[in-house]
């Protein structure tokens, strides 16, 4: 009987640990580290980075990307600092950043569409900035200004959306970069390392240990 009892006791745990981990997986802040970049924009003077940006998140081996929303701040490979982590749902230029950045993150998306959505956000959240109007390449504006639109009227009709619920606006703390360096740039994409199992698989889970830990309860029950 002291056996059954420390069986159900640890299935309890596992499941307490399981449900829980979902929210503690997504803390407010991290330590986020520049790896790589993607392909730079052809056209542009002085060529610039696109999307996406490969971030380490607290260390860790696997990459994360992200589209960065900051044309004037620099940052460098191997440079860290900490982010603070703000959901878009109820902010419209946040809404508006997720839309664009889905674009360029969808499976398949081309190299015009991910430089078309990259500086869609560049002039969302820099706007008139002469430096990122004068470098722009030929051809772009017209498509930008179709996205800007589209994503517009999307963040108005769904401004507390949950068609992304893991997307975040990453703002760096200032005095966490290393010395001497300016402001790290914003970023905007999804936290979740790419082998994390999905927390709607978590609950799942951990549901299922609680369900596993009454039914042994019941098979194992005294006959009265």
């Amino acid at each position: 009987m002291n056996n059954l009892k420390v069986c159900i006791t640890f299935l309890l745990l596992v499941s307490g640990v399981l449900l829980l981990s979902p929210w503690t997986a997504r803390a407010d802040d991290m330590t986020v580290t520049l790896v790589s970049t993607g392909n730079q924009i052809s056209g542009s003077n002085p060529e610039v980075y696109v999307f996406p940006y490969n971030f380490s998140f607290d260390g860790s081996a696997a990459l994360t990307p992200l589209m960065c929303i900051s044309y004037e701040n620099e940052i460098y490979f191997g440079e860290s600092w900490e982010a603070d982590m703000i959901p878009v749902s109820g902010t419209e230029l946040y809404v508006e950043a997720a839309y664009i950045e889905a674009q360029a993150a969808a499976p398949g998306a081309s190299a015009n569409t991910i430089a078309v959505a990259q500086w869609a956000n560049w002039e969302l959240f820099d706007p008139g900035d002469l430096n990122l109007l004068a470098n722009l390449p030929a051809g772009y504006q017209p498509q930008i200004d179709s996205l800007l639109a589209v994503a517009s009227n999307f963040a108005e009709n769904n401004i507390n959306t949950t068609d992304y619920p893991n997307i975040d606006i990453f703002i760096p703390i200032a005095g966490t970069q290393p010395a001497g360096d300016g402001t790290p740039q914003m970023f905007v994409g999804d936290p979740t390392p790419p082998e994390a199992p999905e927390p709607g698989s978590l609950i799942l889970l951990g549901s299922g240990l609680i369900g596993l830990a009454g039914f042994v309860y019941w098979k194992r029950r005294p006959v009265l």
